[in-house]
């Protein structure tokens, strides 16, 4: 039996893996044993509902086998993680994995020093929509066809749990996945609607578009050989994210490779220090 511990409670992903975990019945090998958060009055709901006892993090740190790290605020996330890496425990940080790439990175080193396996950020590079428009990227590269695209997603720029970082993840993610991990540039501005972006790659571009008053997800894959577009709906994303950390903790290795974990940051800031600066930023 995995013991799991979730830290940051003030979110709908710590009361999905807590139920799923717990109550549907899905994985009898893994059980949610401890939660904490900012918001205690939601770590009461969810201890309540999930039979989950309330547990400071440093004591979580010795009842648990692994964490989720769930936080809101990417900002906390290197702090709440670190104790449980360095214990040599698997790791499940949500999106952003840091509001700043040098936090990111030093996740990741951390983890590959101590070789603890890590997955998360942004459950909506795990579902089918996303990979469907993955695979028609995919296929138009081969041809040597593929002239660009399109990602569009909901962002929220004021908040409490790190402005434009708290859902900007999603929109990069769902991008990275699609088109690739190897962009080389970009140029962001801020608009009255939100934020446009052109993400550069060797020999194509993608646009960007985080809008914060259509709460909508979707991309387009433009091709010589016809376009590809279609919304994303979330669906299963919760599930998608689980079985991607449990077959983590069962096999010992993530399915997400490192750098795709640490890039998304490194794109957000330089979209941030694009559209402050008014300028271009390289990858």
């Amino acid at each position: 039996m995995f013991k799991i511990g979730i830290i940051g409670s003030e979110n709908s992903h710590a009361a999905a893996f807590s139920e799923i975990f717990n109550l549907s019945g899905t994985y009898d090998d893994v059980r949610v044993t401890a939660i904490w958060g900012e918001d205690m009055e939601a770590s009461r709901k969810i201890a309540e509902k999930c039979q989950v006892e309330i547990v400071k993090p440093m004591d979580m740190l010795r009842q648990v086998d692994a964490v989720m790290v769930t936080s809101r605020n990417g900002a906390l996330h290197w702090g709440y993680v670190r104790p449980f890496i360095e214990a040599g425990k698997p790791a499940f940080v949500d999106k952003p994995l840091a509001n700043d790439y040098a936090e990111a990175k030093s996740i990741i080193d951390l983890a590959a020093e101590k070789r603890v396996p890590l997955v998360g950020g942004s459950s909506l590079k795990l579902i089918a929509d996303t990979l469907a428009l993955k695979e028609a990227a995919d296929e138009a590269k081969a041809k040597g066809e593929l002239l660009g695209g399109n990602v569009y997603a909901p962002v929220s720029l004021d908040n409490p749990y790190g402005g434009f970082y708290f859902y900007s993840s999603h929109l990069i993610e769902i991008a990275l996945t699609i088109f690739g991990y190897d962009p080389v540039a970009v140029n962001a501005v801020k608009t009255k609607a939100g934020i446009a972006a052109v993400l550069e790659y060797a020999g194509y571009a993608v646009t960007l578009n985080y809008t914060e008053s259509a709460y909508k997800y979707g991309g387009v894959v433009l091709a010589k050989g016809g376009v590809s577009g279609r919304e994303i709906n979330m669906g299963d994303a919760y599930a998608r994210e689980v079985e991607s950390f449990v077959k983590m903790l069962r096999t010992g290795e993530s399915d997400i490779p490192a750098r795709y974990l640490a890039l998304p940051v490194r794109v957000l800031n330089a979209i941030e220090a694009s559209y402050t600066a008014h300028n271009r930023q390289c990858l």
